[in-house]
């Protein structure tokens, strides 16, 4: 085993001569935003603050890892560039702020301009990762003023962009402070701030401690630790292009969705609730680290891509793309997250046959919806979500996407009866908006920022009114009122001054609204009836719960 070295180091000597940092291209972009900066900041300045007297409190920034020879200088930073690189815009914000020899001291930390005479070139203390070492030289570093960074408005990548507000951010938080106040914090920051430095020169042993010291959370994710991780496990030659795969893969997602993927992963593998964490049990069970490149290959990158298109409805293909994407949506309506282990990888697998794509994923929205409806618990819709894993798996026929008889029976039941009480309140949006989508040939789409559910006869119809006149029993009316028969859409905020009002006026200035028209077709047909008997409503209820019967085959 290598040998593993640490030793508590003050920021001074940290960006000294012994030690010239690297990002290496594995590492995840910068990400700290102004409030983490901002943080740091203050916490130095009340510390600094705070030792008078003749007594200082050495403040610690706790634990860097890197990958280090002890007779060079050459560091790689496996763990703290967010710390390392966020000390590095602060100490440009100081040299922007102090002058004569506090500034050139200052500016040799972070760094020393080549000489021609000498041969020699730029040095910097810190080199970041290729996609953002230009912008951060040239722009933010090698910049003669800091004023004009605020006037880059140009759109840059997260990492960039979040270099730039926090040099802005850390630059107003020095200018702010008395010319002897920004001395006195360089020079705590110097003399009394300080880092354990944790070096090996074996890439796995450096691994294996960032594992350890991150093991708990900290601000990794479970994706970042096994990144670590499984890269770690890489030979050299190979890491590059592989840490390039992972990293476009992410951005392809989103730092959240990504994260997210590897719950979807270790439910793919073990089939079963989780019962620890998901980084526990992926280690346990997954085991991607021992076979790195075949995991980021066979099932990171397909099951990234199958589930970038699940979330955001982008299936192609050169028949029926469109029928699949509209049950992706259907689906992410009604069901929650755990529907999406399974589609993930039955789209991994059958990309390429689009009629059993259509089949599984309108059996899937069946399936969800039915259990929905049947009012199933987590751990029975994970028992079934279980054993449709393992059907997928094996190549079988997926009858775990058939509802028994007993289960259609309660759906119809539900469908039937009382939906406005159902909950929670998006699912019972789903079900309008399907029948609305149906009811359209499937052609609309609701980009809207509010839909509604409103009741076409009153809860609580005025006295003297046509609708009591209409529905003069006050039982059916109770009955009736929360069927499906008896709800509209609409793309406005619900107004309770309007609830009551007599039908025609209730079509012309609430359904319709000032346009004249509605998006939704379900409110469309309403409005072209001239009253609402209960003749009418058993005609709307009959045609709806029949079509909604017809779409998820509870006939």
């Amino acid at each position: 085993m290598a040998r593993i070295q640490g030793h508590e180091v003050s920021i001074g000597k940290v960006f000294g001569d012994d030690y010239a940092f690297t990002i290496p291209p594995y590492q995840r972009p910068y990400s700290w935003d102004t409030s983490n900066a901002e943080d740091l900041a203050d916490d130095l300045i009340d510390a600094m603050r705070n030792s008078e007297n003749g007594e200082v409190n050495p403040y610690f920034l706790g634990s860097i890892v890197l990958i280090k020879d002890d007779d060079s200088s050459a560091s790689e930073l496996v763990d703290g560039q967010q710390r390392i690189t966020t000390i590095s815009l602060l100490l440009r914000a100081l040299q922007e702020n102090l002058s004569g020899e506090d500034a050139d001291h200052v500016k040799t930390m972070i760094y020393e301009k080549g000489n021609r005479i000498k041969g020699t070139q730029d040095r910097f203390r810190l080199t970041v990762r290729e996609r953002d070492r230009d912008f951060f030289q040239d722009e933010l570093i090698r910049t003669k003023q800091l004023s004009g960074i605020e006037s880059i408005k140009r759109k840059l990548p997260d990492a960039q962009q979040n270099m730039l507000d926090n040099l802005i951010a850390l630059n107003h938080k020095v200018s702010e402070l008395s010319s002897e106040e920004r001395a006195d914090l360089a020079t705590y920051l110097v003399q009394n701030t300080f880092l354990i430095v944790v070096w090996t020169p074996d890439l796995s042993s450096a691994f294996r401690i960032f594992s350890i010291l991150n093991d708990r959370g900290m601000d990794l994710s479970a994706a970042d630790i096994l990144k670590a991780e499984i890269i770690g496990k890489i030979p050299e030659r190979e890491i590059e292009i592989y840490t390039k795969l992972w990293e476009d893969t992410e951005e392809q997602l989103g730092k959240n969705e990504f994260t997210g993927l590897f719950s979807h992963i270790r439910m793919i593998h073990l089939k079963k609730k989780l019962k620890g964490t998901v980084l526990a049990e992926i280690r346990e069970h997954v085991k991607p680290a021992q076979r790195a490149t075949q995991f980021i290959k066979d099932e990171l990158i397909p099951y990234a891509n199958a589930y970038e298109e699940i979330l955001h409805q982008r299936f192609e293909s050169t028949t029926g793309a469109e029928d699949i994407n509209r049950y992706f949506r259907y689906i992410k309506r009604v069901a929650e997250t755990d529907w999406q282990a399974p589609a993930i990888l039955f789209l991994s697998k059958h990309r390429e046959e689009i009629s059993k794509l259509k089949d599984f994923f309108q059996g899937l929205e069946r399936l969800a919806m039915g259990m929905w409806l049947c009012r199933f618990n987590v751990n029975d819709r994970l028992k079934r979500y279980s054993n449709l894993l393992q059907q997928i798996e094996n190549g079988t026929s997926p009858d775990a996407l058939v509802l028994s008889q007993e289960e259609i029976k309660t759906c119809k039941s539900v469908l039937s009866g009382d939906i406005f009480n159902l909950s929670p309140k998006p699912k019972r949006s789903a079900i309008l908006l399907r029948l609305d989508e149906s009811f359209s040939s499937g052609e609309a789409t609701y980009n809207l920022p509010t839909i509604t559910i409103e009741h076409i006869l009153p809860q609580t119809p005025p006295k003297d009114s046509k609708w009591l006149e209409w529905w003069p029993d006050a039982e059916s009316r109770k009955l009736r009122t929360h069927q499906i028969g008896n709800l509209a859409l609409l793309n406005r905020r619900q107004n309770s001054g309007a609830k009551n009002y007599a039908f025609d006026k209730k079509k012309s200035s609430y359904f319709l609204g000032k346009s004249g028209t509605s998006p939704f077709t379900l409110t469309t047909r309403v409005c072209q009836e001239t009253e609402w008997t209960p003749v009418i409503w058993e005609r709307h209820q009959d045609e709806r719960v029949s079509k909604l019967l017809k779409i998820w085959s509870l006939e």
